[in-house]
């Protein structure tokens, strides 16, 4: 059967805003109805993307087109170059990745599959679709299960601690370049790193507690390239990413990674305006948590489900999930807490406060959390502070003042470049909607200059 490749009318994304601004709708709250980041929306209305048929068919019911939107997508066979007239196929249900598998050997493969498919089918698994429903079993799955597998592998290669300490350092390594630069400049190398040589160790011959070790590292070396996937704008491929690394965490016996990765899960649903879902991960993840006895994961369950309140517009109960958060982090003993939650400080807290206040429209709120948001390693976190940077900035413009909120955007203009990240991009862009009916002033003129150049750039 010849491979089907979608083809996109060149009207698509000219048609797209049109429809958008009729509605009212900005970029940051198309993509919240849609489940897609602003940046990814600010790339289909410029034509430097092209949409799934399933991202297509979403906008179609979120801006009420009738199908306009899907009609300018056909599918285009690589066989003969030749079009159709049909919508191209969604490719969400043929990719695979979202199952939390029944035992940990089927789990290897379906996770080594994923890695082969995103290694050699790239061009079809941007177009993966993301449902913030489908984290809801494997949460359901791990919260149920005994984590007591203990595999033993039976293959080929022997697997030591030498291969275990290998996985981590390399994890590492590509840990604090995402941090520093961005997801895309790590999420490739990452992924091939997965299948040529992770996969190979998860099907090699190992003991119980070898196996426990190696499926830890395996799990955390997964979920930060489902990390790095979510901030280059990939949800769909993310989620996947996700949802095998809980399943390997599973295998491991490992609820403090366990807890990280559904607090991730609710990181993302929250960013992509699931607001239920991310409560109840961000709840999933605070029990797991609470199991494990490590308070500075509880406090960052508990922030994140505030999030998820802020992002339903639900302020009371926002703030009792804040207090919890804040209790939490004072009794924390962060010197025993494991080195992948080492970015879980003060800062980092006071970000995410600061996020929920901007959620909530509190915009003199959101600024005070923002200003100590940037006490923290730049150098280290160069993303994590330019994020901040558009927090504040935005914080300002919902206090109404466009010029600070300009002045402190062109810092976070600055700060993006270099950067590899959507959500660099999309933090900017939803930025220059908020202030862009303020283009009078110069402060303003200023940013819009600035601010082009950075958001291409990203």
């Amino acid at each position: 059967m010849p491979r089907q490749n979608v083809a996109v009318n060149p009207t698509f994304g000219p048609r797209l805003r049109e429809l958008r601004e009729q509605r009212g709708l900005s970029l940051r709250r198309l993509g919240q109805q849609v489940h897609c980041s602003h940046g990814y929306l600010w790339d289909l209305e410029a034509g430097a993307k092209r949409p799934s048929a399933s991202v297509a068919a979403l906008l179609d019911a979120a801006l009420g087109a009738g199908g306009q939107l899907c009609a300018l997508l056909t599918k285009a066979s690589a066989d003969s170059g030749g079009l159709t007239a049909s919508v191209a196929a969604p490719v969400l249900d043929e990719l695979g990745g979202l199952e939390f598998a029944p035992d940990w050997r089927h789990g290897v493969e379906v996770a080594a599959e994923l890695w082969r498919r995103d290694m050699q089918r790239r061009d079809l698994l941007v177009g993966a679709g993301f449902s913030a429903a489908a984290f809801v079993a494997p949460a359901f799955r791990w919260l149920t299960v005994r984590l007591d597998e203990r595999p033993v592998g039976d293959g080929d290669r022997l697997v030591g601690q030498p291969d275990i300490d290998t996985v981590r350092q390399i994890t590492s390594v590509y840990r604090t370049l995402d941090n520093r630069y961005g997801g895309g400049h790590v999420r490739d190398g990452l992924v091939r790193f997965l299948d040529t040589e992770v996969a190979a160790l998860l099907r090699g011959r190992f003991d119980a507690g070898t196996g426990a070790m190696l499926f830890s590292a395996a799990a955390e070396a997964t979920q930060l390239a489902g990390w790095a996937s979510y901030d280059v704008g990939l949800h769909g491929l993310a989620q996947r990413y996700m949802v095998q690394a809980l399943r390997m965490a599973a295998a491991a016996g490992d609820r403090p990674l366990g807890a990280e990765i559904l607090a991730a899960m609710s990181h993302q649903a929250a960013y992509l305006g699931a607001s239920a879902e991310a409560v109840d991960l961000a709840r999933a993840a605070g029990r797991t948590a609470a199991e494990s006895g490590i308070a500075a994961i509880q406090a960052e369950s508990a922030v994140l489900e505030a999030q998820g309140h802020a992002v339903g517009g639900d302020e009371a109960a926002c703030a009792a999930a804040l207090d919890r958060a804040e209790r939490t982090f004072d009794r924390a003993e962060r010197a025993s807490a494991p080195q992948w939650i080492g970015y879980f400080d003060e800062a980092y807290l006071s970000a995410k406060f600061g996020h929920c206040f901007a959620a909530l429209g509190r915009g003199e709120t959101a600024a005070r959390f923002a200003v100590r948001s940037l006490e923290m390693d730049g150098r280290a976190y160069a993303r994590g502070r330019q994020f901040n940077l558009a927090l504040l900035a935005l914080a300002h413009a919902q206090a109404g003042d466009p010029e600070q909120a300009s002045v402190v955007g062109c810092q976070a203009a600055e700060a993006a470049l270099g950067l590899r990240s959507e959500r660099a991009r999309g933090y900017l862009a939803t930025l220059a909607d908020r202030i862009a009916p303020h283009a009078g002033l110069a402060a303003v003129q200023e940013f819009s200059d600035r601010v082009q150049p950075a958001i291409q750039a990203v």
